[in-house]
C-alpha cells in the first residue's frame, strides 16, 4: 500500500479537529453521488425513448431503401427481385409506390403521401399491430380500402361506417383539356394506425394497385423497403445491394433516410448530459473547500512529514489522493444507486408517465454499459481536476 493512498485514508475516514471538514467531505460524496446517479439515470430514460420511439416507427423504418436516382418511379429488374428473395441476410422486401395527393373527405381537403404496398405488408412489417382501430386490410371484396394515419383521421373527422368515401385527386400530365387535369380514384378507410406523429399526419396506406391506378403507372414503383435479420450486417448488405440494384439506383440505409430523426435524438441527450455535467461541476467546488480545509486543518502535519524526508511532490500526493478518493467513494455509491434505479424502474415500473394516451404505462429505460463507462471517467476527471490544481497551490504556499 503507498505511503500517500494509507495517509489519505485514514484523513478521510478519521475525525478532524474542525468538525465542518468532515461535514464537508460528506456533502462533497454526496455530490458526487447524487451527480453520477443522475447521469446514469437520464441518460438510462434517453436510451428507453429512443428505444421506444425506434420500435414505434419500426414497421414504416426499413433499415434499407432502393430507389431510382434520377425520377420518382421506375421498374425494378425481376431478375433484381430473385435476388433479394434469395439473400440470406434480408428478413423480407417491400415494393412500394409512393408520392403526394390530395385528399377530400367530405367537405376536407388535406395534402397527405398516398403509399400503395401489397397486401401481406401488414403482417411483414408488424404495422397490424399498431392498428388503434379497425383492421389492416386493402380490398374490401371488389372495393379498394385505405388505412388511415390517425392524425389525418383526427384532423378530417373520417369515420370507418363505409358511406363517405376518401376522394384522391393526382395531377395528370397527359391531360389535353381543363376537365381531365386531375386523375381521381376512391377508396373507403378500414382501420386507423398509429405511428408517430409524423407519420401518422401524413400517411394513407392503400394496394399498391389502387396507388398505381392513381398515379397512373404501369409496373413502376417508388422503392423497395428492406428489412434485415439481423441490423448489425447493415453496411455489408448496403453495398452488395448496390451491386445488385446497378447503377440506376441507389440504396440508402435508416440513418441516412431519418437524418434529423436521429440527430434530434443525440442532440437531446448530448445538452442533457452536458446540463447535467455543468451541475456535477460545481458540485465538485465542494471537494475543493474539502481538501482546502483539510489541508489548513493539517498544516503542522506538513511540516513534520517534511522533517521525515517526504519530498513536495508526496505531500502533494496525499492531498491529491484524498480529493480522488473523495470522487472514487462518490462516483462508486453513484453507480450503485443508479444502476439500482435503472433495474427496479425497469423491472416494476413504479415511476408512471401519468395520465394521457401513451403506448407505454412508466417511464421507459436501458442501461447502456459504454454510457456508464463514459460517465465514470467524466466524474473522476472532474474530480482530479478539482483537486489537483488547489493542492498543489496550497502545499507549495504553505511548505
Amino acid at each position: 500500500m503507498k505511503l500517500s493512498f494509507f495517509i489519505a485514508r485514514r484523513y478521510l475516514f478519521s475525525k478532524k479537529k474542525q468538525n465542518a471538514i468532515n461535514i464537508i467531505s460528506a456533502i462533497s460524496v454526496a455530490g458526487v453521488a447524487i451527480g453520477t446517479t443522475a447521469l446514469i439515470v437520464i441518460l438510462s430514460v434517453f436510451n428507453g425513448i429512443d428505444l421506444i420511439l425506434q420500435k414505434s416507427t419500426d414497421s414504416m423504418n426499413p433499415d434499407l431503401v432502393i430507389s431510382p436516382i434520377k425520377g420518382k418511379f421506375a421498374n425494378f429488374d425481376s431478375l433484381s427481385y430473385k435476388a433479394l428473395l434469395i439473400h440470406t441476410d434480408i428478413a423480407y422486401f417491400n415494393p412500394v409506390v409512393e408520392e403526394n395527393a390530395l385528399l377530400k373527405y367530405g367537405d376536407r381537403l388535406k395534402p397527405v403521401v398516398v403509399k400503395g404496398v401489397l397486401s401481406d405488408y401488414g403482417v411483414t412489417t408488424g404495422l397490424q399491430k399498431n392498428m388503434v382501430q379497425g383492421e389492416f386490410q386493402l380490398q374490401e371484396g371488389d372495393l379498394y380500402a385505405s388505412v388511415v394515419g390517425q392524425g389525418i383521421a383526427a384532423e378530417l373527422g373520417i369515420g370507418l361506417n363505409f358511406l363517405t368515401p376518401l376522394v384522391f385527386y393526382y395531377p395528370n400530365k397527359e391531360a389535353s383539356s381543363l376537365n381531365a387535369a386531375l386523375n381521381m380514384e376512391s377508396s373507403y378507410p378500414i382501420g386507423f394506425f398509429s405511428s408517430q406523429q409524423g407519420i401518422d399526419s401524413k400517411y394513407i396506406l392503400t394496394d399498391i394497385h389502387f396507388a398505381r391506378k392513381l398515379f397512373r403507372l404501369q409496373k413502376e414503383i417508388s422503392k423497395i423497403e428492406i428489412k434485415l435479420k439481423n441490423p448489425e450486417v447493415l453496411e455489408k448488405v448496403k453495398v452488395q445491394l448496390q451491386e445488385i440494384s446497378g447503377e440506376n439506383f441507389k440504396v440508402e440505409d435508416k440513418y441516412e433516410l431519418n437524418r434529423s430523426f436521429y440527430a434530434m435524438m443525440k442532440s437531446e441527450k448530448l445538452v442533457v448530459f452536458l446540463v447535467l455535467l455543468f451541475i456535477l461541476f460545481i458540485a465538485s467546488f465542494n471537494i475543493v473547500g474539502s481538501i482546502s480545509m483539510l489541508i489548513l486543518d493539517k498544516k503542522e502535519d506538513l511540516a513534520t512529514y517534511k522533517a521525515l524526508g517526504m519530498t513536495s511532490g508526496k505531500i502533494i500526493s496525499v492531498f491529491r489522493t484524498e480529493g480522488n478518493l473523495i470522487t472514487y467513494v462518490g462516483a462508486f455509491i453513484g453507480l450503485i444507486l443508479g444502476v439500482l434505479i435503472c433495474f427496479l424502474q425497469q423491472t416494476f415500473g413504479f415511476i408512471k408517465l401519468g395520465e394521457g394516451n401513451y403506448i407505454i404505462e412508466a417511464y421507459p429505460v436501458k442501461l447502456v454499459f459504454g454510457d456508464i463507462a463514459f460517465i465514470l471517467l467524466t466524474v473522476l476527471l472532474i474530480g482530479y481536476i478539482a483537486s489537483y490544481f488547489p493542492v498543489k497551490y496550497l502545499v507549495k504556499k504553505l511548505l
